[in-house]
């Protein structure tokens, strides 16, 4: 166990791009309630008012993917969404593989850049023995599930080169350091390439020639100015904010526990509880409020989201009899569930 706290983070931008994508993979599905979790308020539209959305947990946004693929019977959702970008689509990875001279400068500085776009992951470019492998990996351990995320990045890196080169750069494999689904057709026939699972790493693996290959839309003035505005935005330090992003996430998705102790949150995220208790003290963070609150936030999605009886729902939420469930509902939102869900799905 680390003595250290990693919590991993997706940027504003990141995180509208893939519940963009999301959204139109699943329009009309029942996973509508990920997406909106997912995506940030729209700085153009009605919320224009609000505050800067802040950065989003790297495990709320894993943990979302992972549920929304569930939810929606796409095995491979990360895939789907990667595949689902377009040619005029602007961001970090778009823009390094439209202007660098080269595939090999273009994967150098995307490593250089990644905490611009994500914390909590390392990512490395590493040549050996005449190959290249692009390795992506996750170094929060409060992660458990990293499939569809890792197709997605990937995916996502494998496109751009593709589309910078005319399809001239190729794979050799594709390694993943997780269990394999019950499918790999999709993973071969999405990247061409022999896909293995239960790896020691989550890596694109190309010749190490092909760094050389140039890129058709060559720009260097572009590009260095791109770059400058890369370095300005690298994170400074740590959100503390996300702690409390990520401990949400880890009760609403990752444990689904609700007797879950600081203990067993403590284990999650590879610390001591005496290091989680302190950073939470520091954030003025009452361990058993945020988790009750959680549990109330969860319970009011499932009395408008589901028909199940609130016996059931009391029991999903881990309490012992209705009646106590329904005295904490009552507390926190004034009315019983009942009333609270007939009000809230009353007709306008």
């Amino acid at each position: 166990m680390t003595a250290s706290l990693v919590v991993g983070a997706i940027s504003p931008e990141a995180t509208r791009l893939a519940a963009d994508r999301l959204g139109a993979l699943l329009h009309g599905s029942r996973c509508g309630e990920v997406v909106r979790e997912l995506a940030p308020p729209d700085p153009g539209g009605e919320d224009a008012r609000l505050p800067a959305r802040r950065k989003t947990s790297l495990l709320n946004f894993t943990s979302l993917l992972e549920i929304a693929a569930v939810e929606s019977g796409r095995s491979h959702l990360g895939l789907d969404m990667a595949q689902a970008d377009s040619p005029h689509e602007t961001g970090i990875v778009s823009d390094l593989f439209v202007y660098a001279s080269t595939v090999g400068q273009a994967l150098e500085d995307l490593v250089r850049f990644f905490p611009v776009i994500q914390t909590g992951t390392s990512v490395r470019l590493v040549r050996e023995h005449g190959m290249a492998r692009f390795v992506y990996g996750i170094q929060d351990p409060s992660i458990a599930d990293r499939l569809q995320d890792a197709a997605y990045t990937l995916g996502k890196v494998c496109r751009s080169l593709r589309r910078a080169t005319g399809d001239a750069w190729f794979l050799e494999r594709v390694t993943m350091g997780m269990k394999a689904p019950r499918s790999l057709q999709a993973y071969t026939l999405f990247f061409r390439a022999p896909v293995v699972f239960d790896a020691q790493a989550t890596a694109l693996c190309f010749p190490e020639s092909l760094l050389a290959m140039p890129i058709r839309t060559a720009d260097a003035a572009r590009y260095a100015r791109f770059c400058e505005r890369m370095a300005r935005s690298l994170p400074a330090s740590e959100d503390p904010g996300l702690l409390e992003d990520a401990l949400r996430a880890w009760m609403k998705h990752a444990a689904r526990k609700w007797d879950a102790t600081l203990e067993h949150a403590a284990a999650d995220f590879g610390i001591t509880p005496r290091t989680l208790q302190r950073r939470l003290k520091d954030l003025n963070i009452s361990f058993l409020d945020l988790r009750a609150q959680v549990r109330m936030e969860t319970a009011r999605r499932m009395l408008v989201d589901s028909r199940l009886p609130v016996t059931r729902i009391a029991e999903q939420l881990g309490f012992s009899e209705p009646s106590a469930f329904t005295r904490a509902f009552r507390s926190y939102a004034r009315q019983s569930p009942r009333a609270f869900r007939q009000a809230a799905l009353a007709p306008v």
